[in-house]
């Protein structure tokens, strides 16, 4: 075994066997055993077997992909080279397509930062093909041999489908066949994974491989609870890469109880506390006895006079100009202000018209109504030179410069993908002051990545011949898209 070209020497230590499950693909009828010797084993830990479960979780109908962290060991009695797995660098956003080569190119910086934090070693990397067979493409293959060289780095594929989730551990070597052909890896248990018994525990539910060693616990045995996971050393949060260390433990836990809300109850009038010795009631008051009726006027004498035909009392009314007299007087003065106000609107746009044709598009032509001033200080503006003029007095337009044809479609695009941006920003305030639902949030993200992937695309060919104005505004553009994607992440709305 030769020793890698790139990072720190290997870490001498033996291969832990003891607390391993081998894991072997399933083989076709009539095929030979399976056997986990390779020339560079694989040991899986725990706890980034669930953290890479978790993300294919998160978003089963579209492709996830992300970065494996671990340790590189050398075995000092067999002299073999071992990898183990510890950590996954996952990228919190779906690929659109298959185009894997372009999302590492873009996230290799950011990548490598991240990974001299974490004091790793880069072990490989991983992807999902959401409806597709089970082997990696020619996409995949390109990327694996330009940015994943090194004899032990893996690429894993893994699938959500309808009768359950599948997996493949692969590596580049001189068989033709070797993008379709998985390989053999061992599962590193966690402490609490191996029993009494000596029966393991595995947390690998992928239905195309069979583990070697027996996994199952025994029946009615209850698996004790493992302790906490380590704190992750302290780094930045970048808006693309998460960690494992920030994702669930192995084990879901038991969540914590939420207070109750604060339940308020509208005041009620106090009652007065209850005396030991109740007074008596009030004795109720004898009615005061009616005033004295007035003494009766005394009988006239009656007078004979011819009686008046008896008439029917007329209905009282009331006039219309009593009645909705301050109605009208309204009703006009609002006419009076909607008349003045039409007004205003006429003889305001009269006015912008004659002035955008008298001093803006035609700045030579007569004033009307015989005028040749205008008051308020205005000035017109000087005539053009008439036919008579000289020939050295009239201006000559300036020569067109010839248009860059190479950058055209550049260009637009550069245009394009600046007004998707501020775009999806004026949704993201619409979105923060309730406006707008998730939905409306996610059709402005998805918007951006469509123009961002024909960008980037037009980029590749394009980036040789940059001046420095268009440099400028590529860098311009990166951050911009920087902005969105951490806009989007802290909106917790789900990914399109």
């Amino acid at each position: 075994m030769t020793t890698p070209s790139q990072g720190p020497a290997p870490v001498s230590q033996s291969m832990p066997m003891d607390r391993a499950i081998l894991w072997n693909p399933v083989k076709k009828e009539g095929a030979g055993r399976p056997s986990g010797r390779a020339p560079y084993p694989v040991f899986f830990q725990q706890e980034a077997v669930v953290a890479l479960q978790d993300h294919l979780k998160a978003s089963p109908q579209q492709a996830i992909f992300g970065f494996l962290i671990g340790t590189l060991y050398r075995d000092p009695d067999a002299g073999v080279l071992y990898a183990v797995i510890d950590k996954t660098l996952r990228l919190n956003q779906a690929i659109y397509g298959d185009k894997t080569e372009v999302v590492v190119a873009r996230l290799w910086d950011r990548m490598q930062e991240q990974l001299a934090r974490a004091s790793g070693r880069l072990l490989g990397w991983y992807h999902s093909h959401p409806g597709q067979t089970l082997s990696l493409t020619t996409h995949d293959v390109e990327t694996h041999v330009k940015f994943f060289s090194e004899p032990w780095q893996v690429a894993v594929l893994v699938a959500s489908e309808a009768e359950g989730v599948t997996g493949g551990f692969f590596r580049s070597g001189t068989n033709q066949a070797w993008a379709e052909t998985p390989l053999a890896f061992y599962e590193l248990l966690q402490p609490d994974s191996i029993r009494a018994d000596g029966k393991k525990r595995s947390f690998i539910t992928w239905k195309n491989y069979k583990a070697y060693n027996p996994v199952a616990p025994k029946p009615g045995a209850k698996a004790a609870a493992p302790p906490p996971p380590p704190p992750p050393p302290p780094s930045d949060d970048l808006p693309f890469i998460r960690t494992s260390a920030d994702d669930e433990a192995a084990h879901p836990t038991v969540p914590k109880t939420r207070p109750a809300a604060p339940v308020f109850v509208p005041d009620e009038p106090r009652v007065p506390p209850t005396p030991a010795h109740p007074p008596a009631p009030p004795q109720a008051r004898r009615p005061s006895p009616p005033p004295p009726a007035p003494p009766a006027p005394p009988p006239r004498a009656p007078r004979e006079a011819p009686r008046a035909p008896r008439r029917t009392p007329a209905p009282s009314f009331r006039l219309l100009d009593q009645e909705k007299g301050p109605t009208r007087r309204r009703r006009s003065r609002r006419g009076f202000w909607y008349t003045l106000l039409a007004l205003l609107l006429i003889v305001g746009g009269g006015a912008a018209a004659g002035y955008w044709y008298y001093f803006v598009n035609e700045p030579g032509a007569p004033l009307p109504f015989g005028l040749k001033s205008l008051p308020f200080g205005l000035r017109r503006g000087t005539t053009p030179p008439t036919a008579t003029a000289p020939a050295a007095t009239r201006s000559t337009p300036a020569p067109r410069q010839p248009q860059d044809t190479a950058f055209v479609r550049f260009d637009r695009l550069s245009d394009t993908l600046s007004s998707a941006v501020r775009n999806y920003h004026d949704r993201a305030a619409l979105f923060a002051r309730r406006q707008i639902d998730c939905a409306a949030l996610a059709r402005g993200y998805v918007a951006v990545q469509n123009v961002w992937i024909n960008y980037n695309a037009e980029r590749k060919d394009r980036i040789a011949s940059f001046d420095a104005r268009r440099t400028t505004r590529d860098q311009g553009l990166y951050a911009g898209m920087d902005s969105v994607e951490s806009q989007f992440e802290k909106s917790r709305c789900p990914r399109p």
